[in-house]
């Protein structure tokens, strides 16, 4: 047989125990990076990664995660934290990166992920144009790359401003920036920073603003363009495809679309931008800004609705609104009180969140009721229940509740004693037999020393021996159905029961407060007769309770 080199032999000792290791690729692009033709769009990221492992053994890629439109200065993304999931349940241990910005751009985050979280968790991390690896101890140069990162972060601040800015400057000059044209325009394809009417959907914002110069009231517009089968605006670009979710389909007209249109004012030609700040380092953050810092440049595009007709639609508007405020500031300055439902009440027939009313009575009184405001719109039959109503219902229902909690827990303290004079009458019959077992292995030993001594002949000795052997297992075969026996009393010990411990809390309890309500309720729903459906948190723990009640109750004790 040929003799193996000592040198060859090392050689293939060396590559049966090289580590390979399980690849997760992680590849980002920002919303500042989606209109640029650079390395760092999605593909280019994955190609470079892709190359660089495509010839090392030590690397098997397992998955590509991607995050696509998120800032790199924090790490609320999807695909990271798809990433983070795997590596905990072990599928990845090697992060590949483009480069350390593509990992992130806040300093102190990436920092704490890179010199404390990865090297914990034994993960190893490359960055392939920062030369970084976390297994090479001269390239980790941990000052250096948090060099780097400071640089990132403030290339991000630095570039977020600028995108502001660039904004900003385009909404001044009267250009569109927005996502989507208002109802009844279109981008014009020859320039799309300019709008151009859709004469398609026009007509019906001329219909709404003359359905209210009629006298029709917000709601009243809705309904009678659901009754004529008008797609709202939501329904509308789900139809031409600019909406791809499938629930805009069946999205009806509603007040707040007709308040929308009727107060906007690029109906009569001027463009109104800037109502919402974005901040593109807080992930998108919104905040509504109030109407003197919006930015109102006139006559950028053609109007639909006249000068004249639009004062006079919210010469309209704004009578309504003062009335309204007028006639229940009194009431309602008075004796407002907390929606202690806000948040929990449903509308059994639409599933739509019921919304809270308060109207003054003659006698100084306030009339309190929960509406559906779908009842017209959406032709459901719900009309109102009365919030005092209401409160006794549900009040009741959770006494009643806190009722069934102390029962069970007194029936449980009184099993479970009862188990445990069980248990331990069971343990003192066991330990018994395990004397008598003890005792019959020292007789063993006696009567062998008799046979070995003459006191005892064969015969005898076997027979004595064997009479010991069947009694031995008698008493095994007794210990094994009672200790079979403790373990069924064991398993049939209530537990701590997270049902009973949130309802005893409130066994005093005398009036419905908020915080009581959304601890123990999930959810109420309410029918048009009535009726009061309640669900409670925690019934899952509930039934639990009462399958363990079940076999206390069945074990013969």
């Amino acid at each position: 047989m040929a003799r193996k080199s000592r040198k060859n032999i090392e050689k293939i000792n060396f590559i049966t125990n090289k580590k390979v290791y399980s690849v997760g690729i992680y590849v980002r692009l920002s919303r500042l990076d989606n209109n640029k033709k650079d390395s760092n769009t999605l593909e280019n990221q994955k190609n470079i990664i892709l190359d660089y492992i495509k010839d090392k053994e030590e690397f098997k890629l397992v998955e590509i995660y991607e995050d696509n439109n998120y800032t790199g200065t924090n790490f609320n993304r999807n695909g990271f934290e798809n990433l983070l999931e795997d590596i905990k349940k072990g599928k990845i241990n090697c992060i590949i990166v483009k480069d350390l910005s593509r990992f992130g751009r806040n300093y102190i985050e990436c920092g704490n992920y890179l010199e404390k979280i990865f090297p914990f968790i034994d993960v190893r991390f490359i960055a392939i144009n920062d030369s970084y690896d976390s297994n090479n101890e001269n390239a980790s140069e941990i000052l250096l790359m948090h060099l780097k990162n400071i640089v990132n972060e403030i290339y991000a601040k630095d570039i977020s401003k600028k995108i502001i800015t660039v904004f900003k400057e385009k909404q001044k000059n009267g250009e569109f920036i927005g996502g989507r044209p208002s109802y009844g325009y279109l981008r014009d394809p020859n320039n799309r920073h300019k709008l151009i009417i859709n004469e398609e959907t026009a007509s019906i914002v001329r219909y709404i603003f003359d359905l209210r110069l009629q006298g029709y009231g917000y709601n009243k517009i809705a309904i009678n363009l659901n009754n004529k089968n008008i797609l709202s605006p939501s329904a509308y670009l789900y139809k031409i495809g600019l909406l791809k979710n499938e629930k805009n389909k069946s999205v009806k007209w509603r007040t707040s679309a007709i308040k929308d249109i009727l107060s906007n004012q690029v109906y009569i030609g001027h463009m109104v931008q800037g109502k919402v700040s974005s901040d593109l380092l807080a992930n998108g953050k919104k905040k509504v800004l109030p109407k003197d810092k919006w930015i109102v440049i006139k006559n950028t595009h053609e109007p639909i609705i006249t000068e004249k007709i639009f004062n006079k639609v919210n010469e309209i508007n704004n009578k309504a609104t003062n009335y309204y405020k007028e006639k229940n500031k009194n009431s309602i300055a008075k004796n407002k009180t907390e929606n202690i439902f806000k948040g929990l009440i449903k509308c059994g027939v639409c599933n739509r969140s019921l919304s809270r009313k308060e109207e003054n009575r003659k006698d100084n009184t306030t009339l309190r009721l929960f509406l559906c405001y779908y009842k017209t719109i959406n032709s459901c039959s719900f009309k109102s229940i009365n919030e005092d109503l209401l409160n006794e219902v549900v009040f009741e229902e959770i006494k009643r509740q806190i009722e069934i909690a102390v029962n069970l827990k007194n029936i449980i303290k009184k099993q479970d004693t009862v188990i445990i004079k069980k248990e331990n009458n069971l343990n003192n019959l066991i330990e018994n037999i395990d004397i008598e077992i003890y005792k019959i292995r020292n007789f063993y030993k006696v009567i062998y020393e008799d046979y070995k001594t003459g006191l005892l002949n064969e015969d005898d000795y076997l027979f004595t021996k064997n009479n010991y052997l069947e009694k031995e297992k008698e008493l095994y075969e007794k210990k094994n159905e009672l200790e079979r026996n403790l373990l069924n009393l064991k398993n049939n010990l209530i537990k701590e029961n997270k049902y009973l411990e949130e309802f005893l809390k409130f066994k005093n309890i005398n009036v419905l407060t908020r915080d009581l309500l959304k601890l123990l309720i999930k959810e109420i729903l309410v029918y048009e007769d009535k009726t009061i459906q309640i669900t409670f948190n925690y019934m899952d723990e509930y039934n639990v309770l009462l399958n363990e009640m079940d076999k206390i109750l069945k074990y013969d004790i």
